[in-house]
């Protein structure tokens, strides 16, 4: 059977006219039409955190499902919700005490601009080089990374400043101050190729912000829910903003966003930000299940044991002279391929096409696309580590030979 459906497939994908067609899934494995099986090391981009088929989360949501009470519009909330909020409550900082529920990152993206232009009545927004924020319109404007833009959608509003360079972002900030709402920045850039913000830059962005009274809005869609090894970027850095943007593994693979904030923040802006579909009922209670879940399993520690596992097998690229840099922290890592040694520019999605026909499944990121992205879900088995890496190495050892 061929398909004629056009679909943003990645790179890697176009390399191949018949990419692999799943049919299901269990844990970390994925299974195609073939019933051949796959090791998930993208996690749907970074949303499916808990594997597939999750036995907890699939009994439960059935139970949801047969009750027959999927959506109460955007407009009125349900018991549903608030059993969320109180779940959610108990992972985020006590200073964020409202919430604006969204579809997905990118949309929470736009509820949180939005709501700095109305607190502060300010349009004027800071971001910087290699961030990604989403694809929407101000979500794309606040989006500095290469190639994401692309001039869709341009806003002389939105200021850019070069990433981990304070004294850029001191002389922007001077230049901007007076018409400036907020600063957007995500702690780890991870479409960028998981970039870590340095400590006292971010510090030093929260000490500024706070001095001349600007809001601070961190985006922690991708670092949200343990990928750091922590729940939050914000408990890693130890630096709290004034609005939390969150996504992906929040509904643990279904679609949910939701903008988190302190109470001073002037909120009452109705239908500055809606959609049809915010909040169903079936995504909350996935997400409900989801926190329930990953409370009960301890899942810090879990994450701990695969970071530490994660960060052995990685040592063992560094002996590839095409490897540049490996980076990565909890469940997320890259490793960064040095495009000079490779008449291709774009030789990255060609190894990923490699470890794709090996049965590995590992996602794009990168400033060029020159990143390789392992994200296994938390449920991850110690020996699917292995045989990941066992992958990776025959993969990168044939390329040796030939370079």
């Amino acid at each position: 059977m061929r398909y004629n459906y056009i679909s943003n497939l990645g790179k890697y994908f176009r390399l191949t006219k018949y990419p692999p067609i799943f049919t299901g899934g269990k844990n970390e494995i994925l299974i195609d039409k073939n019933g051949l099986k796959y090791l998930d090391f993208a996690c749907g981009s970074g949303t499916t955190v808990l594997g597939h088929q999750n036995n907890f989360i699939i009994k439960n949501l059935n139970k949801v499902v047969n009750r027959g009470f999927l959506h109460s519009g955007p407009h009125f909330l349900s018991t549903d919700h608030y059993k969320f909020f109180n779940e959610l409550s108990n992972f985020l900082d006590k200073k964020f005490s409202i919430f604006n529920l969204a579809t997905n990152g990118s949309e929470a993206t736009e509820t949180a601009l939005k709501l700095a232009f109305h607190h502060t009545g300010k349009r004027k927004i800071i971001y910087f080089d290699g961030s990604y924020h989403g694809r929407t319109g101000y979500a794309l404007a606040s989006s500095g990374m290469k190639g994401i833009n692309n001039n869709f959608f341009t806003n002389t509003n939105f200021i850019k400043c070069k990433f981990n360079n304070i004294e850029d972002f001191k002389k922007k900030f001077i230049k901007y101050k007076k018409d400036l709402a907020a600063v957007i920045i995500e702690p780890i850039q991870a479409t960028s190729g998981f970039i870590f913000s340095e400590t006292n830059f971010l510090k030093e962005i929260r000490r500024i912000t706070t001095q001349h009274n600007k809001l601070l809005i961190f985006d922690e869609v991708w670092t949200g829910f343990g990928k750091t090894g922590f729940d939050f970027a914000y408990n890693y850095y130890k630096i709290k903003p004034d609005i939390l943007i969150l996504g992906k593994s929040l509904a643990c693979g279904l679609p949910l966003g939701l903008v988190a904030f302190t109470k001073n923040i002037n909120h009452n802006f109705p239908g500055a930000q809606s959609s049809t579909f915010q909040g169903n009922i079936l995504a909350i209670n996935s997400s409900i299940l989801f926190l329930k879940y990953i409370k009960k399993i301890k899942y810090l520690d879990k994450i701990e044991k695969i970071s530490i596992n994660m960060k052995a097998e990685m040592k063992k690229l560094t002996k590839f002279k095409f490897v540049k840099e490996i980076r990565g922290i909890g469940f997320m890592w890259g490793i960064e391929i040095d495009t000079k040694y490779f008449e291709n520019p774009d030789y990255t999605n060609i190894i990923r096409y490699n470890l794709l026909k090996n049965k590995l499944i590992t996602w794009e990121c990168g400033k060029n696309s020159n990143v390789i992205g392992l994200i296994p879900p938390i449920t991850t088995s110690i020996s699917s580590i292995k045989e990941a890496f066992n992958i990776i190495l025959k993969t990168f050892n044939k390329i040796n030979i030939e370079i």
